[in-house]
C-alpha cells in the first residue's frame, strides 16, 4: 500500500507541475486574448469583467476537492497549547493551501504585463495580494459551508444561492454583474481604501465564523455526541410497503447521506442532471448526434454510471455481515438496480419540459430512458463484479482514488461510449427514426428482462464471492 500511495503521489505532483506549467504560459498570452474578446479598452477590464465566473470555478473545485483541514482538531487536543491559539494557527495554515496559490500561477504573469504599463508596479503587486486574499477568503467559506452541511442536508442550498444563483443570473438575465465585478477592479487599482477594509472586514467575519465551527466541533468531540443523526431525507417511510426491497433501498440512501464520498457523488449527478435540462432549454441543442446522444445518457443515467462501480464495494466494510444474513444479496442488488432507475425516471420527467418546449423529441427521450435502464445499467451491474477493492465510505470526498481499480475505470469510461458509438453508426446507416425505435426497442427488452439477468449478475457474483471479499479485505 505504501508503494502504490507513493506512485499515486509522484503523478499527481507531475500532472500539478503540468497544471502549473500550463496556467504560467496562459498567463501570459490572457491580455491579448482578452483584448480581442472583450469590449474594454484595457485587458485588467475585461478580466475584472469576468473574475466571478473564476472565482465561483474556484469555490466549485475548492467546495468538491479541498480537504476541511480546520476542522479536524481532536489530534491536537493533547498538546499543551491554548484553543484560540489553536483554532487561530489551524486557520492560518489557509494562507499556505496550495489551493490558495495555484491561480497565482495565471494571476500574476497577466497582472505583471496588464497593469504595470499603466498603473504601475505597485499597483499591480497590491491586485495580485488582494486576488490572493479573496482566495483565501474563499477557502473560509467552503470550510464554514462544509461544515453546516455535514449537520444538515438543507445547507446545501448555500452553495446554490452563493455561486450557481449569481452565475446564472448573469448568463440569462441582463443584470450587468460584470459591469459591477468591473467597477470593483477599478477601486482596487485605483487604490481606494475603502474596497480594502470591506475585504478585510468579509475576512474577519469568516475568521470569526470558523472559529466558532470550531469551538463547537471541539465542543462535540470532547462530550462524545454520537454521529447518528441523519436527515430526514434518509428515510422514505412509504418504501416501507415495499418489504426487504424497500429496506435495502433506504439503507442505500441511508448509506449515501452518510457518506461524504457518496454524497459528493450524488450531487456531482444532480448538477450535471441540471446543467442537462438548462442546456436543452437555453443552449444550443443541435449540436450533433454523438453530442447530443452522450449528453443525455449521462444526465438520465449518471447517477447509476457513477455509483455502479460501488454497487459491492460501497458494501466493503461490513460485507462479511451482509453475507452471513439470511436476506440474499440478490435483493440488494434489485433494490440499487429500482434507486437507480427511478432516478432516471424522475430526470426524465424533468426533461419533458424542453420536450414541450420543441427543444427535444418526445421519442428520443424515451428511447433514452429504457436504453439507460436497460443496456448500460446492465453493462455496468456486469462489470461491478469485478471490482474488489476496499472502499471507505468515511473517507474524503472528490478526487480519492481509493476504492477504484484502473480496470474499472477503464470499463466505466467503454460503457459510457460504446453504447453511444453504436447508436452513431445504425443512425448513419438506418437514419433517426429507425435508430431511436431501435434504442427503444432495446431498452425495452433489458429492462423488462431486469429481473433475469439481475440473478444472472447475482450466480456470477457468487462464483467470485470470496476473491472478491478477501480484496475487500487485504485492501482496507
Amino acid at each position: 500500500m505504501f508503494e502504490r500511495n507513493l506512485g499515486v503521489r509522484i503523478f499527481m505532483y507531475v500532472m500539478l507541475s503540468f497544471l502549473a506549467l500550463e496556467l504560467l504560459a496562459f498567463g501570459f498570452l490572457l491580455d491579448k486574448i482578452l483584448l480581442e474578446a472583450g469590449t474594454y479598452t484595457y485587458a485588467i477590464d475585461v478580466f475584472n469583467s469576468i473574475v466571478l465566473y473564476l472565482f465561483a470555478v474556484d469555490f466549485m473545485l475548492k467546495f468538491f476537492w479541498k480537504d476541511n483541514q480546520s476542522m479536524q482538531i481532536a489530534p491536537y487536543l493533547t498538546l499543551p497549547v491554548k484553543r484560540n491559539r489553536l483554532f487561530n494557527f489551524l486557520l492560518l495554515k489557509e494562507f499556505s493551501s496550495f489551493w490558495n496559490l495555484f491561480w497565482l500561477f495565471l494571476v500574476v504573469p497577466f497582472a505583471l504585463k496588464s497593469i504595470t504599463f499603466y498603473f504601475g508596479f505597485g499597483t499591480a503587486v497590491l491586485y495580485i495580494l488582494f486576488f490572493y486574499l479573496v482566495c483565501v477568503g474563499i477557502s473560509l467559506l467552503v470550510n464554514l459551508v462544509n461544515n453546516l452541511i455535514s449537520k444538515s442536508f438543507w445547507f446545501y442550498s448555500l452553495p446554490v444561492v452563493l455561486v450557481i444563483v449569481p452565475v446564472a443570473l448573469s448568463l440569462t438575465t441582463t443584470i450587468p454583474l460584470g459591469d459591477t465585478t468591473q467597477k470593483l477592479g477599478n477601486l482596487v487599482l485605483n487604490d481606494n481604501p475603502l474596497i480594502w477594509l470591506g475585504l478585510l472586514l468579509v475576512l474577519a467575519v469568516l475568521w470569526v465564523l470558523n472559529q466558532t465551527q470550531m469551538r463547537t466541533a471541539v465542543y462535540n468531540e470532547l462530550q462524545g455526541e454520537k454521529a447518528d443523526k441523519v436527515s430526514s431525507f434518509s428515510n422514505l417511510s412509504f418504501l416501507d410497503r415495499f418489504g426487504a426491497i424497500g429496506d435495502f433501498m433506504n439503507l442505500e440512501i441511508k448509506m449515501i447521506f452518510r457518506s461524504k464520498r457518496l454524497k459528493q457523488q450524488t450531487l456531482v449527478a444532480s448538477i450535471i442532471c441540471i446543467a442537462g435540462l438548462l442546456w436543452m432549454l437555453y443552449g444550443d441543442a443541435k449540436m450533433g448526434a454523438f453530442n447530443l446522444v452522450l449528453y443525455e445518457i449521462l444526465t438520465i443515467g449518471m447517477l447509476g454510471i457513477i455509483m455502479g462501480q460501488y454497487i459491492f464495494t460501497a458494501e466493503s466494510s461490513f460485507f462479511d455481515g451482509l453475507m452471513s444474513r439470511k436476506l440474499p444479496v440478490f435483493v440488494m442488488l434489485k433494490s440499487k438496480y429500482l434507486l437507480y432507475s427511478a432516478y432516471s425516471l424522475f430526470v426524465t420527467l424533468l426533461l419533458l419540459v424542453p420536450v414541450f418546449h420543441g427543444k427535444l423529441d418526445l421519442l428520443l427521450l424515451l428511447a433514452l430512458f429504457f436504453y439507460v435502464t436497460g443496456p448500460i445499467y446492465f453493462m455496468i451491474f456486469q462489470n461491478a463484479v469485478y471490482n474488489k477493492t476496499y472502499f471507505d465510505l468515511f473517507d474524503k470526498g472528490m478526487m480519492n482514488w481509493k476504492g477504484q481499480s484502473g480496470n474499472m475505470v477503464v470499463i466505466t469510461m467503454i460503457t459510457m461510449f460504446l453504447p453511444v458509438i453504436l447508436v452513431l453508426l445504425l443512425y448513419a446507416i438506418i437514419g433517426q427514426t429507425p435508430t431511436y425505435w431501435f434504442m427503444l426497442m432495446t431498452g425495452l427488452a433489458f429492462t423488462f428482462t431486469s429481473n433475469r439477468w439481475l440473478q444472472w449478475t447475482y450466480k456470477r457474483f457468487l462464483g467470485r464471492r470470496y476473491k472478491n471479499m478477501e480484496g475487500f479485505r487485504s485492501n482496507a
